[in-house]
């Protein structure tokens, strides 16, 4: 296998790591998910759609990115560390600071009362959809609190 494609096999190998040990990675996919689904609601053009893409790109790769920092400082400071913890506290911040933007833009695009009740009666007067809408939730929940599996 070429180097080239190696990389994209570790960069897969990387996000599914994360994926697996990262309860708010799980979260910020699941939420990336249900808001995509929600969207079809809305009358979006194609640059919210993008503008949605780079939104939810921005905090997941805010979190892969904490990750790695948060790993790598593990590695080079097992014992307790001002520096250490300010790497940390930092990478966490970053992340925090894209999520809250995020669900800025979030509200921005989808506080529209007359679209949120139209998705209530499209729920509301289908109860096949109302059902796998909540045994979607109930997966998304158990993706969610799925546990890390242990490191060898």
């Amino acid at each position: 296998m070429s180097g080239f494609f190696k990389a994209f096999l570790y960069a897969g190998q990387g996000i599914g790591s994360a994926v697996k040990s990262q309860r708010n990675l799980r979260i910020h996919i699941i939420v990336a998910l249900y808001v995509t689904g929600f969207s079809f609601f809305y009358e979006l053009s194609g640059t919210d759609y993008v503008l949605l893409m780079l939104t939810f790109s921005s905090v997941i790769s805010a979190e892969l990115i904490n990750t790695a920092v948060e790993a790598a400082v593990d590695i080079c400071s097992p014992e307790k560390s001002s520096l250490a913890k300010l790497a940390k506290d930092a990478a966490a911040g970053a992340v925090l600071v894209t999520a809250v933007f995020a669900v800025i833009v979030g509200l921005i695009m989808f506080l529209d009362l007359d679209v949120i009740r139209s998705i209530l009666a499209y729920y509301g007067e289908n109860i096949p959809a109302l059902a796998g809408l909540i045994l979607s939730v109930i997966l998304s929940a158990l993706f969610i609190v799925y546990p890390k599996k242990e490191r060898k």
